[in-house]
């Protein structure tokens, strides 16, 4: 079998259609650092769907820091996101909760191309 490292960046695996879960989702623009509340969500060092920045080559899924957030690894590399990857949101307010999809024209560059998401799938 192929490792994930390699499968990520030949061919579609699981890594790009499915990201792990996030605590929460912004709802608006965010700051990119330091411990906040988003959607009702108290964050420290949670992975945390950020969708909602002015500039949108900031949008994708980052760990929230006292720091500094930075783009986790599932999401941080070209080849780690496709339309269509989907993300579910596990916590915060009933318009952030469940399902959500990467609306992009593929391939993208993370940091130069405009990252979308759309509600697929919403939870109460």
């Amino acid at each position: 079998m192929v490792s994930p490292t390699v499968d990520r960046r030949y061919g579609v695996v699981g890594s790009v259609a499915f990201k792990a879960p996030v605590a929460a989702a912004s709802t608006g623009n965010l700051t990119l650092s330091g411990a906040q509340t988003v959607g009702s969500v108290a964050l420290t060092t949670q992975r945390v769907l950020v969708k909602d920045q002015t500039d949108t080559t900031e949008n994708g899924v980052y760990t929230a820091d006292s720091g500094a957030w930075t783009r986790t690894l599932d999401f941080n590399s070209n080849y780690d996101v496709v339309n269509g990857s989907l993300v579910y949101v596990t916590a915060g307010t009933s318009a952030t909760k469940g399902l959500w999809a990467a609306s992009i024209t593929d391939p993208v560059t993370i940091d130069t191309d405009a990252i979308a998401f759309v509600s697929v799938l919403a939870t109460t």
